[in-house]
């Protein structure tokens, strides 16, 4: 089976830093754009707390491919200080507190569309707006057959006042 859909769950993740690398154009560059994050990575001997994640500031549907523009990134501790783009694009800054609507995606990432539109629609008929650039997680490295890859694709989502995610995460449970 090529793709593996979960539960769309509600979360809140709190700020966080991030070493980040500027990326334009295909997202087939995708694997390259995080080697070259490691390696400035480690060569500046950085401490990464998680996984290799993106950022996409907008999709195929908005803009030419060429003029895509994406980010990947790693959280690293917060005492790192934040530095402003390099001529390479690499730079560390702090993201703010964020709601997100989530769902796990196991299968190639390259066929990742269906589980973002099933995430698209539950936002839309739950009453959610949309609140910034989409971000994925990718739970599993680029090295591994395309059916066993996995990703968390999150949206972030506009919340009226905190006791919407409450509510909302506690109906879902009793459903």
């Amino acid at each position: 089976m090529d793709m593996d859909i979960q539960e769309i769950t509600l979360q809140e993740i709190l700020p966080r830093t991030i070493i980040y690398l500027r990326c334009r154009g295909p997202w087939r560059q995708l694997p390259d754009m995080i080697e070259k994050l490691d390696d400035y990575v480690s060569t500046m001997q950085i401490l990464t707390t998680g996984p290799s994640s993106g950022i996409y500031y907008n999709t195929p549907d908005e803009v030419d491919v060429q003029g895509l523009e994406w980010e990947v990134f790693y959280p690293v501790t917060p005492n790192e200080p934040e530095v402003s783009d390099t001529k390479a694009g690499i730079g560390i800054r702090n993201l703010p507190e964020t709601n997100f609507a989530s769902i796990f995606h196991k299968g190639s990432y390259q066929k990742a569309g269906s589980s973002y539109e099933r995430l698209k629609k539950w936002i839309k008929q739950e009453g959610y707006k949309i609140a910034g650039p989409l971000e994925e997680v990718y739970v599993s490295t680029f090295g591994i057959p395309s059916d066993e890859q996995t990703m968390e694709i999150r949206i972030p989502l506009y919340f009226h006042n905190k006791k919407q995610i409450l509510i909302k995460s506690i109906l879902q449970d009793d459903s």
